[in-house]
């Protein structure tokens, strides 16, 4: 048998494989798959609803959110460690990035290859990945039972409160934060915790009940269970969303928090498509979607127009955002472990 190629069956071929050679990046992509961690609640939402379709729009591969907090991934991340990792995309709270670091989980940001990383604000740009958002921590309160908002951390101990404050234990990052906070207030140091640890025995009176974790925490609001605690600005904005009675005040010592951000995880089965699904976070057209409700995302771009929930209690302008004291995290992060023991022991107990 013969086979024949006439001259339109060769040229056809050869404009199918020209037209292979030239098509898009996103046909090319469309049957890979992104991996990425995200955080439990708010973020898992908010990256279902905002990021996948825009990324899907870009690249037209299809992203998998695994959620899992910073913790947990480190841990899942390790016990990879040499091996293909659970995920290309790692989603980190400043402490998690510390040991993410020193593990060799994570590595330095292409922000070459990132057209919206100079568009941060100067502190949220890291050579480890971009901060796409900061938690900050103040006084939640309930405004059905509190009409003046508070102003100090010192009104949590006020004795009209008796049996009505709440705290998180200390293994959520809210709860880290606050001892940190209250220790610098007391005039303590990262070396030495005595004054958060005896503002806090002062303070049981009051205790009303402590929340296991962050989701334990909200249902404590949610019953009303308690009127006044430390509480994230996010979290309020969340649970107001469920018209849960609860805002939000800046004690007057200022404002204080940690960043969140988005990494390359080492040896990521996509980092092309890995540094395109961290880069549209920095998107000053998403971080704005994602400023508002119900997600309430503080954003981290220069570029973003504050409006809303966070200029009434946070921040008017970028400049007040880049002027949120941080946590000596580095120092911290050592003692964490004996910090949750003692206070699981003396104050939780």
């Amino acid at each position: 048998m013969t086979n024949r190629f006439d001259r339109r069956t060769m040229i056809g071929g050869a404009a199918a494989f020209g037209a292979s050679l030239a098509m898009p990046a996103i046909v090319r992509a469309q049957s890979k798959t992104l991996v990425a961690a995200t955080f439990p609640g708010t973020w898992n939402e908010a990256d279902r609803n905002i990021i996948t379709p825009a990324f899907k729009s870009a690249t037209g591969a299809t992203v998998t959110q695994s959620i899992v907090l910073g913790t947990d991934q480190v841990a899942r991340l390790t016990a990879a460690k040499g091996n293909k990792p659970p995920f290309d995309v790692a989603f980190f709270d400043t402490p998690q990035v510390l040991d993410a670091v020193k593990e060799g989980l994570i590595v330095e940001y292409p922000a070459a290859k990132s057209p919206n990383f100079a568009g941060l604000i100067p502190k949220f740009q890291d050579k480890w990945g971009p901060k796409i958002t900061m938690q900050v921590i103040g006084i939640g309160y309930n405004p059905k039972k509190i009409t003046t908002p508070p102003k100090s951390w010192k009104d949590l101990w006020d004795p009209k409160y008796k049996g009505r404050v709440g705290l998180t234990a200390l293994n959520s990052q809210l709860g880290i934060a606050f001892l940190a906070e209250l220790n610098r207030v007391e005039g303590g140091s990262e070396t030495d915790f005595e004054p958060a640890f005896k503002a806090l025995k002062s303070l049981l009176p009051n205790v009303g009940a402590i929340g296991a974790n962050l989701g334990a925490f909200a249902t404590l609001w949610q019953q009303e269970q308690i009127d006044i605690a430390p509480y994230n600005f996010n979290f309020v904005q969340t649970l107001k969303a469920k018209d849960v009675p609860v805002e939000f005040a800046i004690p007057e010592t200022g404002a204080a928090g940690w960043e969140t951000s988005l990494h390359l995880v080492a040896n990521a089965q996509e980092p092309d498509l890995a540094v395109k699904y961290i880069d549209l976070h920095l998107e000053p057209e998403i971080q704005a979607k994602m400023l508002l409700p119900p997600y309430d995302v503080i954003p981290t771009s220069s570029k973003v127009k504050l409006e809303g929930a966070i200029t009434k209690s946070l921040a008017k302008t970028q400049d007040d955002l880049a002027k949120v004291r941080g946590f000596d995290w580095e120092k911290l992060n050592p003692q964490r472990g004996a910090l949750i023991e003692r206070f699981n022991r003396e104050i939780k107990a």
